[in-house]
């Protein structure tokens, strides 16, 4: 399907959100093919929006000499060209991709999940009970993947850039899918890449201060209330009982969301889970609300992951969906880097994506109830130019929970790998020096796998599936955890 957008058009949605200053050297009309941020993708004839902190003039001579017809800016930077100037181009690149695009979010079931661990977990729960409900496959943006109908492609962010999301809107219903459910970062708010999505249904699993940073949120306050913007952009909101600041989400919750349900472990929630249950693999337990109680059971490992099926069955029952599709949908889900349980020779590898501290608590914790006894041993880093805590809280749990510690490369960036590590195991010291840097992750995986004796468990944290390192603003291949682990052990 061909898209267009008329200077008019643009004029009056910018109007619409009081976004637009003025409109220097533009015509009377004008007809946009196309919208393009970056320079190497315009289309002859196209609107160009001049976004990023790191923007530059010369990027709009690029796009002007590629036959960009007009820019959009906070700023003007080129006395020849027609101008939009806005008050914020974020914004401006949002409400721009939904008029582009028709509101595609208007006519789906849009699910959004926010919380600081368990969104891809969940979000898989959920999208497992909408193809079991409905028969066919449906929509996925998640860490994992993105899949509208097509071939499915790998995501390199949580949630995508504003123009390509509404293109996924688009594509969506172009496949004939109706639901879709997506993560939602607190990037995705302060960025203002999801700006004006309308949700169906959005989700707040937990709150733990995360992506603190110069490249990120200058402080948690500025995280949360990124997060909290998804429980003011949604028609059902479902929130978790146990998560920190519950009280101020409810209330945002209820005064913007047209129905706001809570789960939790608690009788006094919309939905509470009772008589937990290890089970060979997995869990069961019993679901209960003030009309009804039944029995689930899910082969995903982590106690912590019954949370997230609650969220998913709360969710999906708000939705309509009946509990034996939902039982059936939630029952077999597994999520390639998530709580992936690995078992030869007596031998436990476990591939997982914590990393941070709400998820490595979770972790440990379940792994000490539902393995008592067992020595743990873990392999672990942080990331280059993110939130500083993690490395603090992950080094201190680490010391606590862990009997070894193989401390490796995650994602350095223009980091040093090894500095990372070494700040990392002055905090494992605090209990214990049990631990050995090795910068080369896939050299650290092959040697703690080697080294794991018969009745041990091995975490291999915080990569997943991920087949690349981000080193030096390039994205390296790397085998992932998972598939040396697999190769390793033979399985």
């Amino acid at each position: 399907m061909e898209y267009t957008l008329t200077l008019s058009r643009v004029k009056a949605v910018l109007r619409q959100h009081d976004l637009l200053l003025d409109t220097p050297r533009c015509p009377g009309e004008l007809t946009f093919p196309a919208i393009a941020y970056d320079s190497r993708t315009v289309a002859p004839g196209g609107l160009f929006v001049c976004k990023g902190l790191n923007f530059k003039a010369e990027y709009l001579q690029k796009a002007l000499a590629a036959g960009a017809a007009c820019y959009v800016a906070e700023q003007s930077y080129d006395d020849t060209a027609p101008a939009l100037l806005v008050r914020d181009v974020r914004k401006a690149l949002s409400v721009l991709a939904a008029e582009y695009y028709g509101h595609p979010a208007d006519r789906l079931t849009l699910i959004g999940l926010t919380g600081t661990k368990g969104k891809t977990t969940t979000t898989y729960f959920i999208k497992n009970i909408l193809d079991t409900a409905l028969g066919h496959r449906t929509a996925v943006l998640s860490t994992v993947e993105m899949y509208t109908g097509g071939e499915a492609e790998e995501a390199h962010l949580t949630t995508p850039e504003s123009l390509e999301l509404q293109q996924c809107f688009a594509d969506t219903l172009a496949h004939g899918i109706r639901h879709l459910t997506m993560e939602v970062s607190s990037q995705a708010y302060k960025q203002q890449r999801v700006y004006g999505v309308p949700f169906t249904a959005g989700l707040f699993l937990n709150l733990s201060e995360d992506h603190i940073g110069p490249l990120e949120h200058e402080n948690f306050e500025d995280y949360f209330n990124c997060k909290l913007q998804l429980m003011k952009n949604c028609r059902i909101a479902v929130i978790c009982r146990g998560t920190d600041r519950y009280e101020e989400i409810y209330a945002a919750a209820k005064t913007h969301a047209e129905m706001v349900l809570v789960y939790g472990s608690d009788p006094g929630c919309d939905v509470w889970v009772e008589d937990i249950r290890k089970e060979q693999p997995g869990f069961s337990f019993t679901v209960c609300d003030r009309q009804s109680r039944r029995a689930f059971r899910i082969t995903m490992e982590g106690r912590f992951n019954i949370e997230n099926a609650v969220a998913a069955i709360t969710t999906a029952r708000a939705l309509g969906i009946g509990d034996d599709a939902i039982a059936a949908g939630i029952e077999e889900v597994s999520v390639p880097g998530r709580m992936n349980v690995l078992q030869k020779d007596g031998r436990t590898v476990i591939v997982d994506y914590a990393h941070n501290f709400l998820s490595f608590t979770a972790l440990f914790r379940s792994l000490k109830e539902d393995y008592p006894g067992a020595p743990i041993k873990v392999l672990c880093g942080c990331p280059g130019h993110k939130n500083q805590k993690r490395r603090v809280d992950i080094g201190r749990l680490c010391g606590r929970y862990a009997d070894y510690v193989y401390l490796t490369a995650e994602d350095p960036g223009y980091e040093d790998p090894v500095g990372i590590c070494r700040e990392m195991a002055g905090y494992i010291a605090e209990t214990h020096d049990r631990y050995i840097i090795l910068p080369d992750r896939a050299a650290a995986v092959e040697r703690a796998i080697a080294e794991l004796a018969p009745g041990e468990i091995l975490i291999l944290a915080g990569k997943g599936e991920e087949d690349y390192q981000k080193v030096q603003g390039r994205y390296d291949f790397y085998e992932s955890d998972l598939a040396i682990a697999r190769r390793c052990l033979g399985v």
